[in-house]
């Protein structure tokens, strides 16, 4: 960062634009709340990273040499092993240094949206993740959310974002349980009333053709993301991506009908950011593609 410069807003922006730009391999922003994935890859040496105000979790993608390491609470010395997480923070200045080559990914997480999931799962008005800051940490369902959030947001679908919204979300819960195992866990929910389930399915055949995030089919059932996402699951049995989905391939089916109406304009009338993006889900649905569904319709 040259003097003068603003400070950064995330980690992430350090590795787009800033002296870590040499190292990215790979960059997306997934869901509605546009959050960063950045991949990277660097020789061995020293990385100090400048405080940034979002949280950043990091996973090591290779597993070699060893990991120095401070995120605020003290020099740590560990084996490099695939699978590690680390979270950094915000606000704090944090240190790494391996003796090898490395490669790792992180997703940023910004305070407010943290806070508000926080705050709905436990009812607490901050996040504690104190254990989380200590050292490195492993966890198979972090790991797991982090690779389904990076598959979906690489696709860039209208389905995409609806995931991936959903996989935030879990991710903060997952982080949260990790960080205190013993906290009471959030009282169950109460699945979406007829009357509000009805004005959802009303908003959502409404908007098939829009690409649209899980926080606004809450607005529309008058909930946060948290809680919708929980109550539409307990009153359908599937979650609002299956949901949409399936709402999606059912209009395919009726406007595929039409056989004078092209495949690309049945796909953007239903929401799929493209035409084969639309025969791919179709196909995996159905068993064939659009073009041959239709062809044995005649």
């Amino acid at each position: 960062m040259q003097p003068g410069d603003a400070p950064p807003d995330s980690l992430a922006q350090v590795y787009h634009r800033g002296g870590y730009a040499p190292f990215l391999r790979a960059m997306h922003v997934a869901g509605s709340a546009a959050v960063p994935l950045v991949r990277f890859a660097q020789p061995g040496g020293e990385f100090p990273d400048p405080p940034t105000p979002d949280y950043t979790l990091a996973i090591n993608e290779t597993a070699r040499g060893r990991l120095r390491f401070d995120i605020g609470l003290g020099r740590r010395d560990l084996p490099f092993r695939r699978g590690d997480l680390v979270l950094k923070p915000p606000g704090v200045a944090t240190f790494f240094a391996n003796d090898l080559p490395h490669a790792k990914s992180f997703i940023s997480l910004q305070p407010a949206m943290v806070e508000t999931l926080a705050r709905e799962a436990t009812g607490r008005d901050a996040p504690d993740f104190g254990a989380l800051h200590d050292t490195a940490f492993r966890s198979a369902v972090t790991a797991q959310l982090l690779d389904m959030i990076w598959a979906e947001a690489a696709q860039q679908g209208p389905a995409a974002r609806l995931f991936t919204d959903g996989a935030v979300i879990a991710l903060v819960a997952t982080l949260l349980r990790l960080a205190r195992p013993e906290a009471p866990p959030a009282p169950l929910p109460q699945g979406l009333a007829p009357a509000r389930l009805a004005r959802v399915r009303d908003w959502v055949q409404a908007n098939l053709a829009e690409p649209f995030g899980l926080a606004e089919m809450a607005a529309s059932a008058g909930l946060s993301a948290f809680h919708f996402s929980r109550a539409f699951k307990l009153a359908t049995g599937q979650t609002p991506r299956t949901y949409v989905l399936a709402r999606r391939l059912d209009h395919a089916r009726e406007l595929l009908a039409d056989p004078a109406l092209p495949l690309a304009e049945v796909a953007q009338r239903c929401g799929f950011a493209d035409q084969a993006h639309f025969t791919t889900q179709f196909r995996r649905a159905v068993g064939v593609t659009p073009g041959v569904w239709r062809r044995g319709r005649r």
